[in-house]
């Protein structure tokens, strides 16, 4: 018996081990993952921010830079000195352009004579057209009168002429009679020979008038050439003098007298003579992500903290949002320009430095929150209503067949369930979910590689924290 007995003990021991085995093989399938949660939490207020890093710059300033090159003879201002809109602040050595200057005066005096002398020319030869269209005239008159004496010397003649022929006059008076018919005729040859060199000679005075029109014309043009030539040669004097385009203080000077200005071109930084900035308004130029800017509004209250003034926080609004896309300065990213426009700036405050600024661009009450860690994304095939199913095993089926679905994975009984969820605004460290869960729910938040990898139904077990049982 007691052979049998001892036997019978073993036999059961046996079978309570491969019970025990074969339950957490079927039960259990797979390891444990051992995970930390959080809780959804109703929150009295939650604000959504954008955060961008920038500088200190005044809304107005101008980066004065020389029109024309010369050394530098008379610098009239300091650095941080106040200065009103027309003030002198500099002047060129104006040598060289002066000698221009004197030297398009000349040519424009004498272009402007020239233009005289032509209108005089045309005065005289307004004259000579009107005497040769005088002489015209007479010379016609003689002409005319000429024919009229050739009729009268030709019937004259053509009477004489019978009367010879009947014998009752003179060969003599005959003769006499023919010459005169004679004269006559030459007389009117003269005279029309007198009115064709008189036509000639008033065309050529005509031409000679068109001629002295079109020199006067000529004339007229190189004066109103030297004239301008003349403005920019005065223009480029007055360049030599250099004012100061508005009220402000000088926050940058970048040139000692006798050093040689350089006509800014292209935005070249070393022609930069001085800054002058309007620091009656100041403004923090921030850049702002592309993933941000569509959040960013005019007049959203915004939180700007200099690193020289790290114990004085100020204040502003959004004053300017910029279109275009500028490359950002630490990567390829597309950034864009916001300026925000400080209320109350302390004195202390200068122009170039560094500053972050938080843009507040969301607020709401009263919502249910989940720390942003916690949020996955799972694809899954879907049903008629456009539900997960979370049943189907996934991974031998076409990504191209699945959909995507945002949510978190809850625990429930040691396991976890994915629960798709809509989400509103983000903070710093927690987002808003509008609808999928419920106050006081337990989620997993991390740690990250195992949230990445756990899926729906996975059994786990919570990390204790430090310091709990």
């Amino acid at each position: 018996m007691g052979r049998n007995s001892r036997l019978l003990t073993l036999v059961s021991t046996i079978g309570l081990i491969v019970g025990v085995s074969a339950y957490y093989y079927y039960q259990l399938g797979t390891e444990i993952t051992e995970v930390q949660t959080g809780r959804v939490l109703l929150v009295d207020e939650l604000v959504a921010k954008v955060t961008a890093n920038g500088e200190i710059k005044p809304k107005e300033y101008v980066e004065l830079q020389a029109e024309i090159s010369g050394v530098i003879t008379q610098l009239l201002v300091a650095d941080g000195d106040l200065v009103e809109k027309g003030d002198i602040l500099l002047r060129i050595d104006p040598t060289q352009n002066q000698s221009e200057m004197r030297a398009r005066e000349a040519r424009l005096q004498a272009a402007t004579m020239e233009s005289a002398n032509s209108l005089a020319q045309i005065n005289l030869q307004e004259i000579n057209v009107g005497r040769e269209r005088f002489n015209l005239q007479a010379a016609e008159a003689d002409f005319s009168k000429a024919e009229q004496g050739l009729l009268l010397k030709t019937a004259s003649f053509k009477r004489q002429q019978e009367l010879f022929e009947q014998n009752l006059i003179s060969r003599n008076a005959y003769e006499v009679s023919k010459g005169e018919f004679v004269g006559a005729e030459s007389e009117v040859l003269a005279a029309r020979a007198r009115v064709n060199q008189a036509k000639g000679a008033l065309s050529a005075a005509k031409v000679i008038l068109s001629q002295t029109y079109n020199s006067l014309r000529s004339a007229e043009s190189r004066v109103e050439q030297h004239k301008a030539i003349m403005a920019s040669a005065r223009d480029t004097l007055s360049k030599t003098v250099i004012r100061s385009p508005l009220t402000g203080i000088i926050t940058q000077l970048n040139v000692e007298v006798g050093e040689r200005a350089v006509p800014g071109t292209l935005n070249n930084p070393a022609a930069t003579i001085m800054i002058i900035a309007d620091l009656s308004v100041i403004e923090a130029e921030v850049e702002v992500n592309e993933t941000d800017i569509v959040a960013i509004k005019l007049g959203q209250a915004t939180a700007v903290r200099v690193d020289a003034l790290p114990r004085s926080p100020l204040h502003g609004i959004v004053s300017e949002i910029g279109n275009s896309a500028i490359t950002g300065r630490h990567s390829q990213a597309k950034e864009f320009r916001v300026s925000i426009q400080l209320k109350s700036p302390p004195a202390a405050l200068r122009p170039g430095l560094s500053c972050t600024a938080e843009i507040l661009t969301d607020r709401r009450s009263n919502v249910l929150t989940i720390p942003i860690q916690s949020l996955v994304i799972r694809e899954y095939l879907i049903d008629k209503n456009g539900q997960p199913i979370k049943s189907a095993d996934t991974r031998t089926i076409a990504s191209d067949s699945l959909q995507e679905f945002t949510g978190v994975l809850a625990v429930t009984n040691d396991r976890v369930e994915f629960l798709p969820i809509n989400t509103g605004i983000f903070g710093q460290t927690i987002m808003e979910v509008t609808s999928g869960l419920k106050e006081g729910m337990e989620i997993v938040t991390g740690p990250y590689k195992i949230l990445r990898d756990l899926h729906d139904n996975d059994p786990v077990t919570v990390q204790r924290k430090n310091g709990g049982n």
